[in-house]
């Protein structure tokens, strides 16, 4: 992971879970980070942990003037950026009847706006990266979730946040396709992180910080801890990007469900085949 010298990555949630291994393992990979986070405290610790080539932030990504407050500070504080990862992110379990209103906001504020925004602040300057000759990557944490319907669950609108992640993903590396901006997905299964207990740091607008009932959090603790080390999951993530990878998948139990859609896809697409010709031959 050499080639990483030199650049500047900035990571949105950068702070806890995936986005804190993701700004450990580009900080050994010799880029610069901007680590930010909801959570300053947090971020500032981990920055001062990696050294001066990392710097802490409080973003909320949530409000499009933090996010825009955010790129003016990094290139205040690094000269340029080369590589944003889109990784903000929050879930709830339950199902579309189960979930409140309330709560089905701040999922798509978090981890569809939120994208939306990081994407339209930041990917100019990676194309005035590109034209500069410099590596320019813009990455967006999706899930297994963004492959099809998990059999653990259910986290509907969890799920649907994450298939629009998708979709984003592969407009957005449509849309850049010839600016020399080169755009990822990367699809983790389950992580050892307490991605679950993102209600700790909800905003007031949402319903605020709300501590889980013991019994659940014990049992999604215990759920989670099987899940693939979060490192791993950096690592594997860093490896597909340094690739030019535009899907990134880091754990091959995905392959039991994400099947399910393909085989669906494929054989209405036979379906259509036979009824249209059926109907042409009448």
């Amino acid at each position: 992971m050499s080639n990483l010298n030199n650049t500047v990555a900035v990571i949105t949630g950068g702070a806890s879970g995936i986005g804190k291994s993701l700004s450990i393992a580009l900080a050994e990979a010799g880029a610069s980070v901007a680590i930010a986070d909801v959570n300053l405290s947090e971020a500032s610790q981990l920055a001062t942990s990696l050294g001066h080539r990392a710097r802490a932030y409080q973003c909320d990504v949530t409000e499009r003037t933090q996010v825009e407050n955010l790129a003016q500070k990094v290139i205040r504080d690094f000269g340029k950026i080369n590589h944003v990862y889109a990784n903000a992110g929050v879930a709830i379990a339950g199902s579309i009847l189960s979930t409140a209103p309330a709560e089905f906001d701040w999922l798509l504020d978090v981890n569809v706006r939120g994208v939306f925004s990081t994407i339209q602040v930041f990917v100019p300057l990676l194309i005035k990266a590109a034209e500069e000759n410099e590596t320019a990557h813009f990455v967006i944490t999706g899930s297994e979730n963004s492959l099809g319907v998990p059999k653990t669950g259910p986290c509907s609108a969890y799920t649907m946040t994450k298939h629009a992640s998708l979709a984003l993903a592969d407009t957005l590396r449509r849309d850049l396709a010839d600016t020399g901006v080169k755009v990822s997905i990367f699809c983790p299964g389950v992580v050892d992180t307490k991605l679950y207990d993102a209600r700790r740091t909800r905003q007031e607008r949402y319903g605020g910080e709300s501590a889980m009932p013991q019994e659940y959090a014990e049992r999604a603790s215990a759920a989670t801890a099987q899940g693939q080390n979060p490192s791993i999951t950096a690592a594997l993530c860093l490896t597909g990007v340094l690739n030019g990878e535009f899907l990134i998948i880091t754990d091959p139990k995905i392959r039991d469900f994400s099947n399910k859609r393909s085989a669906e896809v494929i054989n209405a697409l036979n379906s259509v085949d036979t009824r249209l010709a059926n109907w042409v031959n009448k």
